[in-house]
């Protein structure tokens, strides 16, 4: 308010100025030309625009797209990432060389109680071994035994802890437990564990691959770009030192840079 103003009234200012000079020129007896007079006055008239414009460019804010990106494991970002671990969270691990039994054995009774009990999501993580491949009915008995519950996630790795992919837990549950669980769990987790190169099929499933990954102190910018490098993706996996941290969709974060939270 102030700057439009001060314009004003060096605009006014200026043409007092000018007026005063042409006057006091008749007054002292100097012939002055008209079209002298009309020149000068368009020059000023010409500058007071400049100043004009030069003052709306100088006012006007900056574009919202020169924001900074939010970084992922941040306010706001962060509470849009579904973290694998946590208080809220139930690990579930399973190896080729274990039984159904050896399993769930260090859970005591929390498997024996009502489903509706259980007020923590589980996280199953299945871990490959080059000595020895997953029986396909060890995997049937292993999302069987958690159906009932809350599966939110299925990490893929191999026995060095390398990570191979991702499935979401309700997805897996329903294929891994329907008419054509043979085929699925043959698929998506035996062949994947024993040739992670060929994880790309994950994405049938929603899922993500060891390609499908970001660093957590990434920002969400960086995060949509690599979501539209592939429309086939419908998430990224959070990692930090590479290993995986947490999950965040595509939906949310297209909402994080659209500013929707």
């Amino acid at each position: 308010m102030w700057k439009r103003l001060l314009a004003a009234l060096i605009g006014v200012g200026a043409g007092l100025l000018l007026a005063g000079a042409y006057f006091g020129a008749l007054s002292a007896g100097i012939p002055v030309r008209p079209d002298v007079v009309v020149a000068v006055g368009a020059a000023f008239v010409f500058a007071g625009a400049v100043a004009v414009f030069a003052l709306v460019a100088m006012d006007r804010p900056a574009f919202r797209n020169a924001r900074q990106g939010i970084v992922l494991n941040e306010d706001p970002a962060k509470e849009y990432v579904f973290a694998f671990r946590g208080a809220d969270t139930l690990q579930v691990t399973a190896r080729p060389e274990q039984s159904i039994g050896e399993i769930f054995v260090r859970f005591g009774d929390t498997f024996k109680t009502p489903p509706e009990q259980m007020r923590k999501s589980i996280v199953v993580s299945i871990k490959g071994s080059a000595k020895k491949p997953f029986l396909w009915m060890t995997l049937h008995q292993l999302f069987m035994m958690l159906k009932p519950y809350n599966v939110e996630h299925v990490l893929l790795s191999n026995e060095k802890d390398a990570f191979i992919g991702y499935i979401p837990g309700k997805r897996a549950v329903k294929d891994f437990t329907g008419e054509k669980a043979m085929d699925a769990i043959d698929k998506y987790l035996v062949k994947v564990l024993q040739a992670p190169a060929d994880c790309a099929v994950l994405r049938e499933l929603g899922g993500a691959t060891r390609d499908d990954t970001i660093a957590e102190t990434d920002n969400a910018f960086q995060a949509q770009a690599k979501l539209w490098a592939n429309e086939k993706l419908q998430g990224l996996i959070l990692h930090k030192h590479l290993k995986p941290v947490g999950y965040i969709s595509k939906v949310d974060v297209l909402r994080i840079n659209a500013g929707l939270l």
